[in-house]
């Protein structure tokens, strides 16, 4: 996957800020982010790239480059679909492919096909097992009373087979869950009895961002065991984000990607979730 032209809401990022530099990058590719949990729908995001330079954009402008013609079939062991374009301000692009008459199944592989112009992409997931979390906990970080981190507890026998991605998301608008600040976990560095913190993702166009959670959050957090192509994309997206000295460019290397004949992934999840509102007595609505 290309440096810099990655993911489309990395877009927004880039050309909102006021850089001195000058970037220009013509070449024209198609991406595709898409998911499928166990127990739950498929949900795919197509958009093009387009050229970056230091000239300011307006985020409306951008609105061109949402693919809303796309062809795009998820086919299981047993059936063939063809998803459904709408648009869902609950995700970012606010424009999604989805079916209900495909539900993703433990152990069971899922192909993805996008169609448009002269695009075809493919790319194949598989969903693992459900991973062994025994609780969820929100607490207050250590000599900070208004900053919040949730924990996950983790119980099992791990191995380097086992591949997990937490996510969060915060407020009431987001039907989309964001990767966490160093979330992507290998089994193979956790114990029997493991507690691995879920920090706050990085939210679009934010300016002040904390990796821990505030008061009067509403959040949602989630751990997905992953197969190991897509514990590597997101390893390497989140190592780079990490390493990066300049947050608005940190995509500085070549990412794992299955996606074949465009960029960006295709994932199968199975996750257990926990909804929390951060009050002075916290309380957890629901645990998967």
């Amino acid at each position: 996957m290309r440096k810099v032209v990655l993911i489309f809401w990395l877009f927004f990022l880039l050309v909102s800020c006021d850089s001195a530099l000058e970037f220009n990058i013509n070449q024209s590719d198609i991406v595709v982010e898409g998911w499928i949990e166990a127990d739950g729908y498929p949900v795919i995001i197509v958009t093009e790239t387009f050229p970056i330079s230091n000239r300011y954009e307006n985020v409306e402008n951008l609105k061109q480059f949402i693919v809303k013609w796309a062809k795009v079939t998820v086919i299981s062991e047993t059936d063939s679909v063809v998803l459904t374009g709408k648009y869902d301000n609950g995700y970012f692009p606010p424009y999604v492919y989805t079916t209900s008459s495909i539900k993703g199944e433990v152990g069971k592989s899922y192909t993805l096909k996008v169609e448009y112009k002269d695009y075809n992409v493919t790319a194949k997931t598989t969903i693992p097992e459900f991973p062994e979390i025994t609780s969820f906990n929100l607490h207050k970080c250590d000599g900070v009373d208004s900053l919040y981190i949730v924990d996950a507890n983790f119980s099992g026998n791990f191995s380097e087979t086992n591949y997990y991605q937490c996510f969060s998301r915060v407020g009431a608008k987001w039907r989309q869950y964001f990767a966490s600040f160093m979330g992507s976990l290998n089994g193979h560095n956790l114990s029997y009895s493991s507690t691995i913190p879920i920090y706050r993702s990085r939210h679009l166009l934010e300016d002040d961002y904390t990796p821990y959670y505030k008061y009067n959050d509403t959040i949602s957090v989630k751990v997905s065991q992953l197969d190991s192509v897509s514990y590597n994309f997101w390893h390497e997206y989140m190592k780079t984000q990490v390493t990066s000295l300049n947050t608005f460019f940190s995509f500085q290397e070549n990412l794992s990607s299955n996606i074949n004949g465009g960029i960006g992934y295709w994932c199968g999840y199975a996750s257990r979730r926990a909804y929390f509102v951060v009050k002075s007595d916290t309380t957890i609505l629901l645990n998967d």
